[in-house]
């Protein structure tokens, strides 16, 4: 009987119509009656200051202008939305962001294809507890990462590695962290002709949406984008919301002051390896495996981040099976909820986004916190290891057959 029932969930059923409702219900409520991070204000101020400025002004005039130009495009663009439509900024801000989640929960679906439970995945990923907040909360560009990655990997997939450069490049003019996924899709194409393409178009994508800033201050313009490594987020009382060293107790440890100083390298180096160990994965679910280790080693071994960087790959989550689902959900969708109550004073987040005299930060968000790192990287260490588990036995089953 229980067989049943489950076997119920292969088809889209009145089940699937009510979970598409109660998702969009959440994302307006979040998008029409809460003010969302600072991430909001922060991305109005540049809106603001590129309608002023112009855009080259505007990666002249503020450090913090770390955005690709089409995105301070949008800013831009939603600004003067807003001052001629009267619609609040933080609406127009977030409202395309939500759309996009249906979007990547139909590439997942695509991608997903030969799984019985495609449908169930649909509404995981529209369901999922960090993708409303991320798309329909906080306020910034991060769950398109998801979007264009998703787009890249079903394309890889499907042997078009051009058409997935392409998918890549443009979602270069949203967030760099989009390239955390190339390593990993280039090495699954099986040609180095196909290589070829993926990165030819990759790259020349990528460039024409970077014009003609990129002729103009091509240093600053790199400076900006490329230069900028993320932020290591502390609160003011000196509590870190992120990172193993803190898990561990090593908090500004000579260690932990080491690996923060080469942050780039320490998480750009196992990425490297697990995508060439993960080489021979060729299969949609064995790429999005792939894709889904490549970005839990950066959030396992960073020591620079935010709380948004994990909107960049919930959907490749869903694909290491329900029981690793089901943990994102209680462990780091807890976690994030309750910093982001912590931050309004609201269970609702009704209040104002408070970064500075915000309540103490409580016992069960410690260990919440540091539970959220530890699935993260556990999780990488796992991963890296089944893949060099599967290089060795595949180099001593080729060594056998030689001999």
């Amino acid at each position: 009987m229980r067989v049943e029932r489950l076997r119920g969930l292969q088809a889209p059923g009145a089940w699937f119509w009510l979970a598409l409702a109660v998702g969009a219900a959440l994302r307006v409520y979040l998008i029409g009656w809460t003010e969302g991070t600072f991430d909001v204000a922060i991305k109005h101020h540049h809106g603001n200051q590129i309608l002023k400025l112009g855009l080259v002004g505007w990666y002249q005039a503020l450090e913090i202008a770390n955005h690709p130009p089409l995105m301070g495009r949008f800013f831009a663009a939603l600004t003067a939305l807003s001052e001629a439509t009267g619609i609040p900024f933080r609406i127009l801000m977030r409202a395309p962001f939500s759309l996009l989640d249906l979007g990547t929960a139909c590439l997942l679906w695509r991608l997903m294809i030969g799984s019985p439970w495609r449908w169930v995945l649909i509404v995981a990923c529209w369901l999922h507890p960090l993708s409303i907040l991320f798309s329909s909360y906080h306020g910034n560009t991060d769950s398109a990462v998801a979007f264009f990655a998703l787009l890249a990997t079903l394309l890889v997939s499907r042997s078009r590695p051009a058409l997935a450069g392409v998918a890549l490049g443009v979602g270069l003019w949203v967030k760099l962290p989009v390239l955390v996924a190339a390593p990993v899709l280039l090495a699954a194409v099986p040609d180095w002709s196909g290589r070829g393409r993926f990165v030819a178009s990759a790259a020349g994508v990528a460039v024409v949406g970077y014009l003609p800033v990129l002729f103009q201050e091509p240093v600053l313009l790199l400076t900006r984008i490329l230069g900028y490594e993320g932020t290591r987020v502390e609160m003011p009382s000196g509590v870190v919301v992120w990172g193993i060293m803190n898990a561990i107790g090593l908090k500004g440890s000579a260690l932990a002051d080491a690996l923060a100083a080469a942050n780039t390298w320490v998480c750009w180096l196992p990425i490297l390896l697990y995508a060439w160990l993960r080489r021979g994965a060729f299969g949609p679910r064995e790429l999005a495996i792939s894709v889904a280790g490549a970005y839990l080693i950066l959030y396992g071994f960073t020591s620079h981040w935010a709380w948004q960087y994990l909107a960049w790959s919930i959907p490749f989550w869903l694909c290491l099976g329900w029981r690793f689902a089901a943990a994102t959900v209680l462990i780091l969708g807890s976690y994030v909820y309750g910093a982001y109550a912590l931050m309004t004073g609201s269970a609702l987040l009704q209040g104002r986004w408070d970064f500075v005299s915000h309540a103490p930060w409580p016992l069960h968000l410690d260990v919440l916190r540091d539970a959220s790192v530890a699935l993260c990287f556990g999780s990488a260490v796992i991963l890296i290891g089944q893949a060099l588990l599967r290089e060795t036995m595949w180099r001593r089953a080729t060594s056998e057959d030689q001999q």
